[in-house]
C-alpha cells in the first residue's frame, strides 16, 4: 500500500473524528440550551415569521430534542451517518430561514445557542451554518452507506 494513501486515510479519519465530536457536541449543547428556555426559543422561532403561530410551540419543543438526538448519533460510531443526514437537513432549514429573514429585512435572533445568546449579524450566522452544512455533507459522504444495520443500531 502506498504510504501517501495511508497518511491521507489517517488524516481524513482524524478530521472526520474531530468534526463528528465538534459538531455533535455543539448540537447537543445547543439543544440543551434551547430545552432550558422553550418559551424564549419559541420567541426566537416566531421572529422569523415563517411558521404559523399554532406550530411555533410544538416546533420549539421538538427541535432541541432532535438536535440532541442527531448530535448523539453523529458522535456515536455506527449511526454517525444518520446523525449527519439529520443535521444536514436541519442546517439546510436554518440556512433557508436565515436567507428568508435577510431578504425580508427582518431583524431576528437565530436562537442557535438558546434565546439568551443573541447574535446581531445574520450574515455571520449564515456563514457559520453554511460551514456546518459543508462539514455535515463531508461526514455523510465519508460514512458507510446506510443499511438496515444502521437503522437497527
Amino acid at each position: 500500500m502506498n504510504q501517501d494513501r495511508v497518511n491521507g486515510s489517517v488524516y481524513f479519519t482524524l478530521v472526520e473524528l474531530g468534526l463528528r465530536l465538534a459538531i455533535g457536541s455543539a448540537f447537543i449543547y445547543a439543544g440543551w440550551l434551547k430545552a432550558q428556555d422553550p418559551v424564549g426559543f419559541a420567541d426566537s422561532v416566531a421572529s422569523f415569521a415563517i411558521l404559523p403561530s399554532p406550530l411555533i410551540s410544538a416546533f420549539a419543543l421538538a427541535m432541541p430534542m432532535f438536535e440532541i438526538l442527531a448530535g448523539v448519533l453523529l458522535i456515536l460510531g455506527k449511526p454517525a451517518r444518520i446523525g449527519a443526514l439529520g443535521l444536514m437537513v436541519l442546517t439546510s432549514v436554518f440556512c433557508v430561514a436565515l436567507v428568508a429573514a435577510i431578504v425580508r429585512g427582518l431583524r431576528v435572533n437565530c436562537g442557535c445557542f438558546g434565546p439568551s445568546v443573541s447574535t446581531s449579524d445574520p450574515w455571520a450566522d449564515l456563514g457559520r451554518d453554511l460551514g456546518i452544512l459543508l462539514a455535515c455533507v463531508f461526514l455523510y459522504r465519508r460514512g458507510v452507506p446506510l443499511s438496515s444495520d444502521d437503522l437497527a443500531g
